[in-house]
């Protein structure tokens, strides 16, 4: 840790003393903090870095980001307790500690996550999502490293998405794109393809960027398998007629059932009206697609429900590989 840093061991707001920098992102650095007033628990704190170089811009982000996350209820996002300014005047808002593995981590260490494993991980980020939709806010920075899967001692693995910094409201103009192959929001390989051409987003976009998380999810490779990764072979892709994904579900994992490849495929739809009208009925049919295959109930499926039960039936073909989550998740919730 750099020991120039000026937040280390200052107390913030009489109660939280700054202890260690945990992240780094475009506009904001990430500490851990404790509570002096809650004994001593650690929480986070996100405070706007001096050195971007749009100041107001970043500020109005980081205020948006914590409006967002004290409107929204649903356990995917981290709950925030206090908004509040440095003593050198840079804004910051202090949430819950959320730690665990990013899921693109647990991808890349363990494999794809088998279909019984996913399917909570991916109802729990739709349900997360479709909330903001209910209330007018776009994501549009959907991807597995903002996805972390959460180990809690009372509830057993959780999801949480991170990083609402690009969010905005569904009523907000989009930016026109700066230069023919940048783009100030999104990750290139989530992008949705009207994003990439002309620099739009809305909930049609958020639900192309969860079907890209969800075929990742469950094929262990993005949507978009290039040989160059870098965003300008992305953004070529995007805006050429080309298929999405590059390889169908089945190519990849023969034993996901077809009725699971075709909801992830119509998420995947290069025209956002051949997409899923909202992330509500994307949720509805994925549960459907999955549910003849695991056995769970609809009540059930959430991942801050007790558990998985129910039969397998055994018509359904389903993925056999054991990766994943298996390896990080309590058996609680894997079907027994």
């Amino acid at each position: 840790m750099n020991g120039s840093d000026k937040l280390l061991g200052v107390v913030l707001n009489d109660d939280f003393r700054v202890v260690r920098q945990i992240g780094f992102g475009g506009y904001a650095k990430v500490y851990a903090a404790e509570q002096l007033s809650v004994g001593r628990r650690i929480v986070a704190i996100k405070v706007l870095h001096a050195m971007h170089g749009d100041i107001s811009a970043a500020v109005g982000g980081l205020k948006r980001e914590a409006a967002y996350l004290a409107l929204l209820r649903s356990y995917c996002f981290p709950r925030i307790f206090r908004t509040g300014a440095t003593p050198e005047g840079l804004p910051y808002f202090v949430m819950e500690l959320v730690s665990g593995r990013a899921l693109d981590v647990a991808i890349k260490e363990s494999g794809p996550l088998s279909l019984e494993d996913a399917a909570p991980v991916l109802d729990s980020l739709m349900e997360g999502i479709a909330e903001m939709h209910s209330k007018e806010i776009i994501h549009r920075d959907i991807k597995a490293g903002n996805v972390i899967l959460e180990e809690d001692a009372g509830f057993g693995a959780r999801v949480k998405m991170l990083d609402l910094g690009s969010a905005k409201s569904a009523h907000e103009a989009d930016q026109p794109i700066a230069a023919a192959n940048q783009l100030s929001i999104g990750s290139p390989p989530y992008l949705a393809p009207e994003t990439a051409i002309a620099g739009t987003t809305s909930e049609f976009s958020d639900i192309y960027s969860l079907g890209a998380l969800a075929y990742e999810t469950l094929c262990g490779i993005r949507a978009l398998h290039l040989k160059e990764t870098n965003p300008e072979s992305y953004y070529d892709y995007l805006r050429s007629d080309k298929a999405i994904p590059t390889y169908r579900v089945g190519t990849i994992q023969p034993n996901i059932p077809e009725a699971v490849e075709e909801v992830i495929h119509r998420a995947l739809a290069r025209k956002p009206q051949d997409r899923w009208s909202s992330v509500a009925e994307f949720r509805s049919a994925f549960f459907h697609a999955v549910q003849p295959c695991i056995g769970l109930g609809a009540d059930k499926l959430l991942l801050r429900a007790a558990g998985v039960h129910g039969n397998h039936n055994e018509r359904c073909s389903r993925s056999k590989n054991s990766g994943g989550l298996k390896a990080i998740l309590p058996l609680r919730f894997r079907k027994r």
